[in-house]
């Protein structure tokens, strides 16, 4: 195997860790994201269980933006599930392309000691004739 062929394996071995790293840190974002939702939604429903004066006259707007609330995170839990299916599917495709770069070493290694042990060979055939002559 030529050096060519492991360099531009490496390459995509490079470019599918990224890809990896990429999902991962959407992947995180989500979590950020639902996180955050679930926090605005507790402070919400805590702010509706106070027993203020004035609580009534806000009730129906803070029940809208709860069901807003809950409605985008609804959409990234969604969000985040199909996330983490790819996280999984770039972890297998980096999976392969270690797997792929490591076949084109060893295979890169053994055409290297092949060519090494030929010349060798060679050397030693030449040395030899030339003590016979």
């Amino acid at each position: 195997m030529d050096a060519d062929r492991l360099r531009k394996i490496r390459r995509i071995q490079r470019v599918q860790e990224d890809l990896h790293r990429l999902a991962e840190w959407r992947l995180a974002t989500l979590a950020r994201e639902e996180r955050v939702l679930a926090e605005r939604q507790e402070a919400l429903i805590a702010s509706l269980n106070d027993e203020d004066e004035l609580h009534g006259l806000f009730v129906e707007a803070m029940a809208r933006r709860l069901k807003a609330l809950a409605g985008e995170a609804e959409r990234v839990h969604a969000a985040h599930e199909v996330q983490a299916d790819r996280v999984l599917d770039e972890a297998r495709r980096l999976k392969r392309a270690e797997r792929m770069g490591d076949d084109a070493a060893a295979a890169h290694r053994r055409g290297t000691e092949k060519r090494d042990l030929q010349t060798l060979i060679e050397t030693l055939a030449v040395r030899g004739d030339r003590s016979r002559s």
